[in-house]
């Protein structure tokens, strides 16, 4: 009997999960210039593994709205698909366009057109598996970590081919040949190997002055560079066009500071970091601008009072700073106001004067809201400030606030501390005011103080129980002896009642004949009582 065999063969398609890593993402053209963008931009992708993947399917996205499928289908009305997989150690170039007549010249493979578009500035590319595996991920930022020249494409250096490092723009570069209509770069190839960079890197630069000099002795300023990166076994010639260079040496300390002092103030220098004579590749210029330093007496404006108001028409309309120059000053904008709020310090500058000249003993108001106040001291109080600027919210103390003023970015003069927080102490000016009685003096010296909440309810500075003292001469103006009357006068009867044509609260205050204050009321019911006051005061 014959016998027969049947061969049963099993033909299985094992579909290997991607991890990440497998593809990278290795070049990207966000910005071309040889085409517009719609039509210009593309990315490369390039195979690690030794298999072919196919990324028919995946997911191209971006962290804001663009959330693409990638489909292998052609689309004869959109323009999009083409070729999705990823030869095994080669590459895939995903592109706007599949026509090279079009895209710059660039060959791509697959096309997504106004699916997914990259930002000239920072933006991602992230691919994504159906299972929601991010395969790779590049956030670049349009410098400057990431490389970013209009025309140029930015390649990761082939020293790099991970999902780690492709996402450091230190490891990235701009390609350097050209390609298709002009742009460089190197669609599909290989990228080409990065050209070696100065590891040495400027972290900051301090510019300050060191000395400020009256008269005729110039001032001078320093440069403080805080580098990293140093101790590469190249030897740095550090060099600068003034002033001489001390601190850290480059040359033998990974970090440090440079020093370049003595500097004459008014001489713009240039300081240079470089190792090329010793065979490195570093070779870093710094051109330096020299700042404005203070000469001693020069310092031509000083405050004069400190206002919190409360006015009529509310909120912080009635908040100002008063100001005087004590010479001609050429252009305002020199000084500067900051507010320090609830002791926590200085905030520094907030407000820069207008760019106005003042002439030697003018007075100028600084204030929050100017038809306010012109309202609150009377038109007459209001025109005995010289200059009215309006600050807005620049301004913005709250009766416990210290106060800076600024010549040049430099503090010259505090009122208050800017440390502590003033409700309760003695320099407290909530809804009253504070004012330099003795020109000259540093605060607290030679400062007086309306007490708080003294503005309270008063209409003008004549109606409230403290008049503010630079418009206080007027207050004589308020009143004639036919504008109001005190009866009986003299008085057995322990107490007087003033009339006036002023129907608003009065503020009384009763001096004996050696000037000595010694009674101060508010009046809402025209009586004042004076039976405590000794006979024949």
């Amino acid at each position: 009997m014959k016998k027969l065999y049947f061969l049963l063969v099993l033909i299985s398609y094992i579909s290997f999960a991607q991890n990440p890593g497998d593809l990278v993402i290795t070049e990207i053209m966000k910005d071309p210039t040889a085409v517009i963008d719609d039509n210009g931009e593309w990315f490369e992708l390039h195979n690690t593994t030794a298999s072919d993947i196919d990324i028919d399917g995946w997911t191209l996205k971006d962290d804001g709205t663009n959330n693409y499928i990638i489909d292998s289908t052609i689309d004869p009305v959109t323009g999009t698909g083409g070729v999705t997989v990823v030869p095994a150690g080669g590459y895939l170039v995903l592109g706007r366009s599949l026509d090279i007549m079009v895209n710059g010249g660039a060959p791509i493979d697959y096309a997504y057109q106004n699916n997914f578009n990259m930002g000239n500035g920072a933006d991602e590319v992230v691919l994504v598996t159906p299972g929601s595996v991010e395969i790779s991920r590049v956030n670049y930022d349009g410098g400057p970590n990431f490389p970013d020249v209009a025309g140029v494409s930015m390649q990761l250096n082939p020293t790099f081919l991970n999902e780690i490092d492709n996402d450091n723009g230190g490891n990235w570069c701009l390609s350097m040949s050209s390609y298709g209509d002009g742009d460089l770069g190197t669609p599909g190839l290989p990228n080409e190997v990065c050209p070696p960079v100065c590891s040495l890197e400027i972290e900051s630069i301090e510019i300050v002055c060191d000395s400020t000099n009256p008269g005729s002795v110039d001032d001078t300023y320093s440069v403080n560079i805080a580098y990293s990166g140093g101790n590469i076994s190249t030897t740095f010639n550090v060099s600068s066009t003034a002033g001489a260079i001390g601190g850290d040496n480059p040359s033998t300390q990974e970090n440090g500071i440079i020093v370049v002092s003595g500097v004459t103030e008014g001489t713009d220098i240039t300081i240079s970091l470089d190792d090329t004579a010793d065979g490195g590749i570093c070779s870093i210029t710094l051109d330096i601008t020299s700042p404005n330093c203070i000469p001693l007496g020069s310092i031509d404006l000083e405050f004069k009072g400190i206002m919190d108001f409360t006015v009529p028409s509310g909120g912080s309309d009635g908040k100002a700073i008063h100001v005087v120059a004590t010479a001609d000053i050429a252009d305002l904008s020199v000084y500067g106001i900051g507010t320090a709020a609830n002791g926590l310090g200085s905030d520094g500058q907030e407000y820069t004067f207008d760019a106005v000249s003042v002439s030697n003993g003018d007075h100028i108001l600084l204030a929050r809201t100017p038809s306010s106040m012109e309202q609150y001291l009377t038109t007459d109080g209001y025109n005995l400030f010289d200059i009215v600027l309006t600050a807005t919210t620049d301004i913005n103390m709250n009766g416990d606030d210290g106060i800076e003023l600024f010549k040049n970015g430099t503090l010259i003069e505090t009122f208050g501390d800017v440390n502590v927080d003033g409700t309760g102490q003695s320099w407290e000016y909530l809804d009253s005011w504070a004012y330099k009685q003795t020109s000259g003096s540093a605060w607290p010296s030679g400062w007086i103080y309306g007490t708080v909440n003294c503005t309270d309810g008063s209409q003008t500075t004549f109606s409230s129980t403290c008049v503010y003292p630079f418009v206080a001469s007027l207050s004589n103006n308020e009143f004639t002896s036919d504008s109001f009357s005190i009866y009986p006068n003299p008085t057995n009867t322990g107490s007087v009642t003033i009339t006036s044509a002023d129907s608003d609260v009065m503020n009384v205050q009763v001096f004996d004949i050696l000037g000595k204050q010694v009674k101060n009321e508010t009046l809402t019911d025209n009586t004042l009582n004076v039976s405590d006051l000794n006979t024949g005061v």
